[in-house]
């Protein structure tokens, strides 16, 4: 009988080997770096299995069409992913994310190559898409509303462009996968034609980098990296829509990735409509909006090179200016039409295990600007098309000389070039009649050069410390018909820039860091340039314009634990011969070097796991900007300002409360107005049926 039973059950196991399916995989963390000790179970057998040193793992597990699997780490959030059958041809890889990021997260921004962000020795935060979906964030700007010591300028919809640490106009560097973004617009350059859909990961530098970055990087970087193209596995493809009842904000969206082992592909077509803002008080008159754009990125990989391409094609239309006069003086841009290029080359394991990287990129762009004059009748029309091609040439080598020392150098070349205005301006009479037409060309020929060199390098040879320093030399040259005539004018002019920082490592957990820098910003062609007609009477131009610069201090402490990061910050920055518009007479404006000014700052930023499934997080910002000059207040610097909030996983169900409190900004600028305090509790949830189909 014994021996019966235990045939038997041999039998029984032998069948079920033979219908069982071996599934194998890998289980990594976000950066890509090995899991051990995570526990990968199937939750309809009951099997499981522990990863080993390398996060491998192996389970026999009975043939179903799609397995479910579930996997868990005291230092991971818990993850549930679902594969069908065919996926057993190749091993499946698992990624994890930590709960407190910080602890593995790489940025590339900061240092021009990947750095670990514990090691930054400066003010950093990486944005996810996770959270730009969560957020259901209508534009980039406003995805970073909730950043510590990040704001928005502009009254709202698609005009709003980033501020960081009350520097704005120019002062914060936008680029585009390494592509430098520029504008003609006065509030400068904004990314709201890039759709949050296409967004991988947003990095966000909190310093001054004109070492690596030259002009325009006084305040810092938001540097948007779009989503990566696909590679060893097959055809994924994602479909989007969202609905606004406020706006009557509409969405879609279709994007496909994909391909084999050392290739792969992502395609994106994206749109979205809204109508003007409204709430039970008020209409937000101009805050509607337009917008299309289509992604296209390919790249070749393999252990020696890497070699990629992209094309993004994004079409405004009726872009909304909101502003106080928005009855009287609508503006808006009727078209916003860019068409970026990409190709980015690098070679690998040069000289040993250097890095060879190669980037060029262009932008054709057009914006147009149209300004309604109203008051019993519409009286006038005001109409200013721009159009120029943004480039630049990036090239630089980064190699680790020694175990301890990493150099990095190289040079830049970017610009605009074709760049040249034309207004319009039609007098009507009460029937709509034209009764008067005026046209002026501000200037035709406008070209802007700036070429750099730059190196740095980074020591980390002493236990707990690590020292890096750069300097940089960049030549500014610009040039332009002004009046469309037939005389160039030209602008010339070179600045030095470095900076030197260090962190310390006071515990595992404990790291301190201090970076002092000079940073400057280059005039722009419509500040040296143009003279013509503005949505607010009549510009000068003023080609005797000096770079701005600045000196920087910048510190903090992080502590940085399994489930616990806490952030504090503290900055001053003293900027000389800050570019500003100013009133000569009524109506008439020019451009001057006008002001010297002192911005100084704490930031504190947490979160906290006390449990899985549960978060705190939250920061708080406190910022003072005065004119050396008159002791007067700086324009845009933003009040204090408080974000905290929780989050909670139940299952595939999360639920999110967060709420901000702004102060009153009693002391507002020479070129602003006063504004009240503010608070607002955002309330947020989502669920998960499967991994194809996600709710917020």
């Amino acid at each position: 009988m014994r021996r019966a039973a235990l045939f038997l059950f041999i039998l029984i196991g032998f069948v079920f080997r033979c219908l069982a399916s071996e599934w194998r995989g890998r289980v990594v963390s976000a950066e890509g770096k090995p899991v051990a000790a995570a526990v990968v179970f199937h939750r309809a057998s009951g099997l499981k299995a522990v990863t080993d040193e390398d996060g491998r793992f192996s389970l026999a597990l009975p043939q179903a069409e799609r397995v479910t699997l579930r996997i868990v780490h005291p230092d991971y959030m818990e993850e549930e992913v679902e594969f069908r059958a065919k996926a057993l041809a190749h091993p499946i890889v698992i990624t994890l994310v930590p709960y407190i990021r910080q602890r593995e997260e790489v940025v590339v921004t900061a240092m021009r190559h990947p750095e670990p962000a514990a090691d930054i020795p400066a003010a950093s935060t990486v944005v996810l898409a996770e959270n730009i979906q969560k957020t259901m964030a209508p534009n980039i700007a406003e995805a970073l509303d909730n950043l510590p010591g990040v704001t928005d300028l502009g009254s709202g919809g698609f005009s709003l462009v980033p501020s960081i640490r009350g520097l704005a106009r120019r002062r914060v560097l936008l680029m585009v996968d390494n592509a430098r973004l520029s504008s003609d617009r006065r509030t400068g350059p904004s990314a709201s034609f890039i759709s949050p859909e296409d967004v991988g990961r947003i990095e966000v530098l909190r310093s001054p980098s004109s070492v690596f970055y030259g002009s325009d990087a006084i305040g810092g970087v938001v540097h948007i990296l779009t989503r990566e193209p696909g590679g060893g596995f097959g055809f994924r493809g994602r479909i989007n829509t969202r609905f606004g009842t406020v706006n009557q904000e509409k969405g879609a969206g279709l994007s496909f990735a994909g391909g084999p082992q050392s290739l792969g592909y992502y395609f994106s077509f994206q749109g979205v409509d809204a109508e003007d803002y409204r709430s039970p008080e008020a209409e937000v008159l101009q805050s509607r909006y337009s917008q299309a754009s289509i992604l296209g990125k390919i790249r070749h990989q393999t252990g020696k090179r890497e070699i990629s391409g992209s094309f993004l094609l994004a079409r405004g239309r009726d872009i909304g200016k909101p502003n106080r006069d928005g009855a009287a003086k609508p503006t808006w841009y009727p078209h916003d039409n860019q068409n970026l290029l990409q190709l980015h080359w690098i070679e690998k394991k040069i000289w040993g295990e250097g890095n060879l990287s190669f980037h060029v990129f262009a932008n054709p762009n057009c914006l147009e600007t149209r300004t309604d004059t109203v008051a019993s009748y519409k009286s006038k029309e005001s109409y200013s098309k721009t159009r120029s091609t943004d480039y630049g040439v990036q090239l630089s080598f980064a190699r680790r000389m020694a175990s301890h020392f990493q150099l990095t150098a190289g040079l830049d070349w970017y610009g605009r070039a074709g760049a040249e205005a034309v207004n319009t301006e039609k007098a009507l009479d009460p029937q709509g009649e034209v009764i008067k037409t005026f046209e002026e060309w501000p200037y035709t020929e406008a070209e802007r050069r700036y070429f750099g060199l730059f190196v740095s390098c980074d020591y980390n040879g002493i236990r707990g410390l690590d020292l890096v320093a750069g300097l940089r030399l960049d030549f500014l040259r610009s040039r332009a018909n002004p009046g469309g005539g037939t005389e160039l004018k030209r602008y010339n002019d070179r600045a030095m820039t470095g900076f030197t920082a260090a962190s310390v490592k006071l515990t595992d957990k404990l790291i301190l860091f201090a970076n002092f820098s000079r940073a400057f910003r280059a005039p722009d062609l419509n500040e040296l340039f143009y003279s013509g007609i503005t949505g607010r009477g009549f510009i000068i131009a003023n080609p005797g314009l000096t770079p701005e610069s600045s000196l920087s201090l910048d510190g903090g402490l992080k502590f940085i634990e399994r489930r616990v990061f806490i952030g504090l910050y503290g900055f001053s920055y003293e900027i000389k011969d800050m570019i500003e518009r100013y009133r000569v007479v009524e109506k008439t404006y020019t451009y001057g070097n006008i002001e010297k000014g002192r911005i100084q700052g704490l930031e504190l930023e947490w979160e906290y796991f006390p449990w899985p499934g549960f978060s705190l997080f939250g920061n708080l910002a406190m910022l003072d900007g005065k004119s050396l000059k008159t002791d007067a207040p700086l324009n845009d610097i933003p009040p204090q300002r408080l974000h905290f909030g929780g989050r909670g996983w139940i299952g595939r169900l999360s639920l999110e409360v967060e709420g901000t409190w702004q102060q009153k900004k009693a002391s507002p600028g020479p070129a602003e107005i006063g504004i009240p305090s503010a608070r607002s509790v955002d309330f947020q949830a989502s669920y998960f049926f499967r991994s194809a189909l996600q709710f917020y």
